[in-house]
């Protein structure tokens, strides 16, 4: 099979500088044998990418924008620059494995009338991510996905067509199209097609890009020869709700753009059980754990109810609603019915003010009582202590009851100290301290010993996990030959990203190539 030397690798950047490391870092160590080129386009984030990094990685071609273009317009102003005939277009939240490039190089060339490639993508746990291959949209496809008939039935070529999951991962297919995350594509068909359609703006352009490229006379394949890891979704934590409507909104173009794929429904029908997804979908990111929610909103009709018996209170039903409006709002809008935790700094500088002005509008507006915001307070700070005390007790509970997981950082790059410093970063998991088999300088205050003594740290500490912690560069620490050789039963997982914000995943070194 004959091995093309040279691709173009486009990344685009949208709050993704804590990812961006390690994703270069499996690039450039992918490269061996191949010339390589590396686009990185910063896409509006508010944080642009560090200088640092750019001076870790100067053979990285830089390139910004002032404002977030949209994935595909970004895509297209970056491919501008590439050099090479092949074109590989990677999300920063990803992984490659050292045979990546060299796998889907050697397919594309080895098949005249392919136009995309995509290999197998994995979650950070090893299992496949069914979006790496799926069918054009059709209603029918989509119902059968949301009533759930394709995981009740994935073997199915009717109910399973979504996501093509009556096809085996391991083998080598010919698919509608692949994942806009990670994807090979002919330079030459890319430009013949146009390149993508700007009028996608997150979502949906990588199937729009496939179905041209089909049309235009060529195939696209699924190659499961090599696989990738991608976080699922990191680069849009930030804007959760938007990314959602985002979706949504792609799959309306789409439908509006390639109607023959709605036949034989309407495009208004389409286009309203898409508004009444989009909405149930928004609702699911802000509301995901609805438990803590009605706790609050039970005890918050308690204390009102109270409150009445002591004091009279005008306009009893409207008052409870603008309360609950003024008080659960504000924690929804904060994600506190989602995976984030209700700090005491998003209390005084979101939470509290926004109540105090909801509540302070029914005053002079509905004449409720002056109490009313006063009792507002007191729900947020009773809402918080209630959650500090569950979690305490979880925490103490998982520690006696010996579920809580102990790990141990192997590495000490600048800044690892940062892992200690949030309460609870990793749910389930404490962090007792690095090990390293180079030492921890400066960082001596977590060092637990040297990865030579790990069997002796072990049992004074229990650790039964390692999280390896790359630099600023991406690099790494290897696990030592020699921890393999104890026999312990200990798990090991690449730690990546940065304690300082939301966007960290782990990922299980087995599948790492």
């Amino acid at each position: 099979m004959a091995i093309v030397q040279s691709c173009s690798v486009i990344i685009i950047s949208y709050n993704s500088g804590s990812l961006l490391p390690t994703c270069l870092h499996s690039i450039y160590r992918a490269f061996e044998g191949i010339e390589g080129q590396v686009i990185v386009l910063d896409n509006g984030s508010p944080e642009a990418l560090p200088n640092t990094l750019k001076e870790d990685y100067p053979q990285v071609e830089w390139m910004e924008s002032d404002r977030n273009l949209g994935f595909g317009a970004a895509c297209n102003r970056a491919a501008n620059k590439a050099r090479h005939p092949y074109l590989f277009f990677v999300n920063p939240d990803t992984l490659v494995s050292k045979d990546t490039f060299v796998e889907l190089l050697g397919s594309i060339e080895s098949k005249p009338e392919a136009g995309v490639v995509g290999c197998k993508i994995l979650n950070g746990d090893g299992t496949l991510q069914w979006a790496c291959r799926r069918s054009f949209p059709s209603p029918m496809a989509a119902i059968y996905k949301t009533l759930g008939l394709a995981r009740l039935f994935p073997k199915s070529r009717t109910f399973g067509a979504y996501n093509l999951t009556y096809l085996d991962p391991e083998e080598e297919n010919e698919v509608d199209a692949v994942s806009g995350s990670f994807f090979c594509v002919r330079k030459t068909v890319y430009e013949q097609v146009n390149g993508f359609d700007e009028d996608f703006f997150l979502y949906g352009e990588d199937l729009d890009i496939c179905y041209r490229i089909q049309q235009a006379g060529y195939h696209n394949y699924y190659v499961p020869n090599s696989a990738i890891i991608h976080f699922k979704g990191q680069s849009s934590k930030t804007r959760m709700v938007r990314s959602y409507i985002d979706f949504y909104q792609a799959m309306l173009i789409f439908a509006r753009k390639h109607p023959k794929f709605l036949q034989p429904v309407p495009l208004w029908m389409n286009a309203a059980g898409v508004f009444c997804a989009a909405l149930l979908g928004v609702f699911s990111r802000l509301l995901p754990d609805w438990r803590r929610m009605f706790v609050d909103l039970a005890w918050l009709g308690a204390l009102w109810s109270l409150t009445s018996t002591v004091i009279e209170l005008d306009h009893y039903g409207l008052g409870l609603l603008i309360l609950m409006i003024a008080t659960i709002g504000p924690l929804a809008l904060l994600g506190e019915y989602g995976p984030l935790s209700l700090s005491s700094r998003n209390i005084l500088r979101f939470a509290a003010p926004a109540n105090i002005l909801i509540c302070g509008l029914g005053v002079f507006m509905f004449g409720l009582s002056r109490y009313v915001p006063l009792l507002g307070l007191v729900i947020l700070i009773g809402t918080w202590l209630w959650r500090r005390l569950l979690h305490w007790f979880r925490y103490f509970h998982g520690v006696f009851s010996g579920r809580r997981r102990r790990s141990a950082l192997l590495g000490c790059p600048v800044g690892v100290d940062q892992w200690f410093l949030r309460e609870n970063l990793l749910p389930g998991r404490d962090i007792l301290g690095c090990v390293s088999s180079v030492g921890c300088g400066d960082e001596r205050v977590h060092y637990l010993g040297p990865t030579q003594e790990f069997r002796q740290i072990r049992a004074r500490t229990g650790i039964r996990e390692i999280l390896v912690v790359p630099d600023r560069k991406g690099n790494h620490e290897e696990i030592p030959a020699d921890l393999v050789r104890l026999g312990l039963k200990i798990e090991s997982r690449l730690l990546i990203g940065h304690p300082d914000t939301s966007t960290f995943a782990m990922v299980d070194l087995n599948f790492l190539k």
